[in-house]
C-alpha cells in the first residue's frame, strides 16, 4: 500500500464516519486537488478513487481510461461499470462546500457586479454563466462576459441579460417583463417596494415546475441555492429545514421524502435563507 492510499482511507474512513458532513466532503475534494497535481502512477489511480467517492463518475471514468490495459481484467470491469455513468455525467456528484479557491474567485468578480440581496450569489447558483467571448446583453446592447439567462416572464423572448440592466430595473420595464411571478411568492409581505425589488431587479432560479419565493420576518428570503438532502446534511441544518410548518403538508413521511431529495434529480430542493433571522427555508418540486 503506497502513501497515496494510506492517505486516502483515512479521508474516506472520516468520511463515512461523519455521515459526509461538510469538513470530511472538503478534506476529499482538497485531496482531488491535491493528486492532479502528482505525476506518479499511482497517485492517478488513487485520483480515481477519490472521484468515485464523490460519485464524479465521469470524471473518475475519464482519469482511469489511459490508465487501462487490455490484459488488467479487472480494471476493464471498472471501467465498464463507469462507462454506464457517462451519460448522467457528474451531475449527481457530491457539490464541494463553499469555500476554496472557486468562492475566492467568484468573491472577486461578485465585487464589480451590482449586488442582489434576495439572489446574494447568482455565480454559484448558475442564475448568471460567464463567457470568455463577451456578448450583447439584449437591453443596453452593451458587450458582458457575465450574463443571465434564467426565467424572465415576458413577451419577448429574452436570454441574455447583463447584471447592470437586471439591477437597475432597464430590463423589466424595457420588455414589461418580471424574473419572478407576482403570483408565485409567499404571503407575508406587506412593502410593495420589496415585492417590486424582487420580480423586477433580482435575478430568478430555475425550477422543475412553477417557481416559489419563500418569505420570513416580513420580507422575502434569499435564494441560496439548489439542494438535495445530501447537501442540507453536509450544511446541519436537516432538523432545521423539517421544523418548517410549510412541510407539514408533506404528511407524516416528510423526513422519508426529504431523505429521498437529489439536488438534480426528480425530487429537487430549493433552499432560502431569511435576511433577518438568519432561519434557512426549503422549497421543494418534482419533475
Amino acid at each position: 500500500m503506497n502513501e497515496y492510499q494510506i492517505k486516502y482511507i483515512q479521508l474516506k474512513k472520516r468520511y463515512e464516519k461523519s455521515g459526509g458532513n461538510a469538513e470530511d466532503v472538503q478534506a476529499l475534494y482538497e485531496y482531488k486537488d491535491y493528486l492532479e497535481e502528482q505525476e506518479a502512477l499511482e497517485a492517478k489511480w488513487v485520483l480515481v478513487d477519490v472521484c468515485e467517492t464523490l460519485e464524479l463518475y465521469k470524471t473518475a471514468y475519464e482519469i482511469l481510461r489511459p490508465l487501462v490495459s487490455r490484459s488488467d481484467k479487472k480494471a476493464l470491469k471498472r471501467l465498464g461499470k463507469l462507462q454506464s455513468f457517462q451519460k448522467q455525467g457528474d451531475i449527481f456528484a457530491l457539490h464541494r462546500p463553499r469555500g476554496g479557491s472557486e468562492r475566492e474567485r467568484q468573491a472577486k468578480i461578485l465585487e464589480k457586479l451590482p449586488f442582489f440581496k434576495y439572489h446574494p450569489n447568482p455565480l454559484e447558483t448558475k442564475a448568471f454563466l460567464e463567457d470568455d467571448n463577451p456578448v450583447e446583453c439584449e437591453c443596453c446592447r452593451k458587450p458582458t462576459k457575465i450574463y443571465y439567462s434564467g426565467p424572465f416572464y415576458s413577451v419577448d423572448e429574452i436570454h441574455k441579460l447583463c447584471p447592470e440592466c437586471i439591477s437597475s430595473g432597464k430590463a423589466a420595464q424595457e420588455y414589461d417583463g418580471e424574473f419572478q411571478d407576482e403570483a408565485s411568492v409567499e404571503d407575508g409581505v406587506v412593502d410593495n417596494n420589496k415585492l417590486d425589488e424582487l420580480i423586477h431587479r433580482t435575478p430568478g432560479y430555475s425550477g422543475w415546475q412553477q417557481e416559489y419565493w419563500r418569505s420570513h420576518c416580513g420580507d422575502y428570503c434569499a435564494f441560496v441555492g439548489y439542494v438535495g438532502y445530501r447537501e442540507l446534511k453536509q450544511m446541519d441544518i436537516v432538523e432545521e429545514v423539517l421544523e418548517d410548518p410549510v412541510l407539514d403538508s408533506w404528511g407524516d413521511d416528510k423526513d422519508e421524502i426529504l431523505e429521498c431529495m437529489v439536488n438534480g434529480g426528480g425530487v429537487q430542493g430549493y433552499l432560502f435563507k431569511c435576511l433577518h433571522c438568519g432561519r434557512y427555508l426549503l422549497w421543494a418540486d418534482c419533475d
